[in-house]
């Protein structure tokens, strides 16, 4: 490992930056307290850290402009160095990486194979020593503590850590048939065991037969503490087993993965749908939250590709193969290096039930999403807005303007506000164009800035932070030719073009392209997208009003 102090300064080229490794491997920014900031991996260290480094006043800013300290993780190739970047995720929990949003690890339960009377454990991490089944990884550590008290209570499975020389309080409560002081045989302690663990491999049928029979039994023979355990029982497992859906791949053990995106700007979390096949039933669906850092958003194919190092890296339980959607790329270096680790076989769904799978995975993702996301959080993202247009201050307050027309007929414009991230729809205003003809669309762009902009001066009313025009570089200038003649030319400015999502800032040739599934850009496109709506609206409801009147005027004799 090699640390060097980061340069000072707005930017940094080639010769502000210590020799660092050319090579591949792992570098990790920290702050002033040593702490770790981000943690990334790189084709080439020198090249990587550079363009951070060029990128401060972009999105890589916030990283950049907070680090002190700066060090290198050389590998000998590209797959050590994904592996490498994974373990220091988990370990380090950086502030700024995507880190999956549940507790270091997931949950597992474990089969204690290894032991003369085994049990049902609850792990966080699959232990390194011993004879061990492990089950999972679970959604939560309640889900899994729950199935674990089931199966020990109905197949009375014990739960003391060592053997004790006399019956425990669990075998009077008839939730432990007592194979350590002899009050079941080893033989029929096996048959319990061999139960418990069709139920996690997701074959509960001829588990539920015999719990129905004990319950019976123990109706007859008027043990009803018994009975009352063993009808609880039985009613999880069912719901158990009504959640899991037939599908005909046989006897293949499959996992199904799919990504689910923000769609509200401000909101940063994604997540990722898990579908567990196992004997051709779908016997488990969890859904896991990852966070996601506002500053430089991954790309899909990334975050899919982190959570499947995470989340397969360590698990006993593996499948035979993983099926992922066919639009995401990124995930090929993840692929190759779980081949190599585990020999985990991860492929592309292209049709039939294995694509219906991942589309149920992402269905899954995306409710719970959509349910767990929380309110959007604006602060971020604004400040990472901010950093990538270079804008003087936060920009609180955005207006956006747009224009409609059909074949140069009834052409409106309109202006929408967002304050804070949130549409303000009370200050929403509509403007009929007035003095242009036909489909000069820069011309209508020039009226409706200018109209705006000279009231809010005559009335002395704040003015926005930034201004957002829905269109390329003409419309940029044709409302900064507006701004000009008003006196305000310094406006914070930028238009975002429709057909490849490219920000056109004034006086500069080259626009930005951002990452589409940034949260700053997402914000952007909700702007706009808000005011074309609002827009067409208008245009709509004025052609109906002239349809209306050519009628009116046609029928009149």
């Amino acid at each position: 490992m090699t640390d060097t102090a980061l340069p000072s300064g707005p930017a940094a080229g080639p010769s502000d930056l210590p020799a660092g490794p050319t090579g591949p491997g792992v570098y990790l920014f920290r702050g002033p307290r040593g702490e770790a900031l981000y943690v990334g991996k790189a084709r080439s260290l020198r090249h990587r850290v550079l363009d951070h480094l060029r990128l401060q006043t972009d999105r890589d800013g916030y990283i950049t402009t907070r680090s002190r300290q700066l060090e290198f993780l050389p590998t000998r190739n590209e797959r050590e160095a994904l592996l490498l970047e994974a373990t220091l995720i988990r370990r380090l929990r950086p502030r700024y990486n995507v880190l999956l949003k549940d507790d270091k690890s997931f949950p597992y339960l474990s089969l204690t194979a290894g032991e003369r009377f085994p049990r049902i454990l609850l792990l966080r991490r699959p232990p390194r020593r011993g004879e061990a089944i492990l089950f999972g990884p679970y959604r939560s550590a309640v889900e899994a503590r729950q199935l674990a008290r089931v199966l020990s209570e109905s197949f009375q499975l014990r739960r003391c850590r060592t053997l004790p020389r006399r019956a425990c309080l669990y075998y009077h409560l008839r939730t432990c048939s007592a194979p350590c002081i002899g009050a079941i045989s080893p033989e029929a302690y096996r048959e319990r065991v061999q139960r418990a663990q069709e139920v996690l491999e997701g074959k509960p049928t001829e588990a539920l037969e015999d719990l129905r029979r004990m319950m019976r039994e123990a109706s007859v023979s008027q043990d009803f503490e018994r009975a009352a355990v063993l009808r609880d029982a039985l009613g999880a497992l069912r719901d158990l087993e009504e959640r899991q859906r037939v599908v005909d791949l046989g006897t293949e053990r499959v996992d199904a993965l799919a990504l689910a995106l923000p769609t509200r700007p401000g909101v940063l979390r994604a997540a990722v749908g898990v579908i567990k096949v196992r004997e051709g039933n779908v016997v488990g669906g969890e859904p896991y939250l990852l966070t996601l850092p506002a500053e430089d958003t991954p790309a899909p194919g990334e975050l899919l590709s982190t959570f499947l190092l995470q989340y397969y890296g360590e698990a006993r339980d593996l499948p035979q193969r993983v099926y992922l959607p066919g639009d995401l790329a990124g995930v090929e270096g993840a692929r190759e290096a779980l081949s190599d680790l585990r020999g985990l076989r991860v492929d592309v769904a292209q049709a039939g039930r294995r694509r219906s799978l991942v589309e149920l995975a992402e269905r899954m993702a995306r409710a719970h999403l959509d349910a767990r996301a929380g309110p959007p959080t604006p602060g971020p993202v604004l400040e990472a807005l901010r950093n990538r247009l270079g804008l003087p201050r936060v920009p609180h307050r955005i207006e956006g303007v747009d224009i409609s027309l059909f074949q140069g007929s009834q052409a409106v414009g309109s202006l929408v506000v967002f304050v804070d991230g949130a549409p303000a729809k009370d200050e929403y205003r509509r403007y009929r164009i007035q003095s242009v003809e036909g489909t000069n669309d820069f011309a209508m762009v020039y009226e409706v800035v200018h109209r705006r902009y000279r009231r809010r001066l005559q009335e002395g009313r704040p003015l926005p932070d930034l201004l957002l025009i829905d269109g390329g570089a003409g419309q940029v200038a044709s409302a900064l030719r507006a701004l000009g003649e008003l006196g305000i030319g310094d406006l914070p400015l930028v238009g975002l073009a429709k057909q490849r999502e490219e920000l056109y800032r004034p006086r500069l040739h080259d626009p930005l392209r951002p990452d589409r599934n940034a949260p700053d850009l997402l914000l952007l496109r909700h702007v706009r997208d808000e005011a074309h709506r609002f827009a067409v609206g208008y245009h709509r409801t004025r052609r109906r009003m002239a349809l209306r009147s050519e009628e009116a005027a046609v029928s009149t004799p």
